[in-house]
């Protein structure tokens, strides 16, 4: 790893503009809000909704991923691999309920939120990890 990466990935992070780092916030916001629709009412009952759940327990995957693959390969265009590994199935699961208008009441609005976050941001991943594999190893904050 190049000796001017900073020490970890949210030194790393902080360095971005303030642009970034808004979007940054953003992603980690549309995830972490899925905590307010964990519990849903059905049948008169509280039942866990496995979409948040799985939000959820994606983004922390992702997140360990993240900071694993930082140790081993520095601030490059691959770190966006654990998104496409861990939020493309949810992704594309909860599209395909909110296309069969599945949910209904805030829910709705926020998978709305939710994909068209995450999307943007698979869709931008793909393109760092295509850019990475034809030879686009140059760390991020040299770029």
């Amino acid at each position: 790893m190049n000796d001017v990466m900073p020490p970890d990935l949210a030194a790393a992070a902080a360095l971005e503009p303030d642009w970034l780092r808004w979007w940054f916030r953003a992603l980690i916001a549309s995830n972490l809000f899925a905590i307010f629709f964990i519990l849903q009412r059905c049948d008169g009952r509280l039942r866990v909704r496995k979409e948040s759940l799985a939000i959820l327990v994606s983004f922390v995957a992702v997140g360990v991923m993240m900071n694993w693959m930082y140790g081993k390969v520095g601030y490059v265009r691959l770190l966006g691999l654990p998104h496409l590994i861990f939020w493309t199935p949810i992704y594309f699961w909860i599209l395909g309920k909110f296309r069969h208008d599945a949910y209904s009441g805030p829910f709705k609005y926020y998978a709305f939120l939710y994909l068209v976050i995450v999307g943007t941001s698979l869709v931008i991943d793909t393109s760092d990890l295509i850019r990475y594999l034809l030879g686009d190893h140059q760390p991020l904050h040299l770029n």
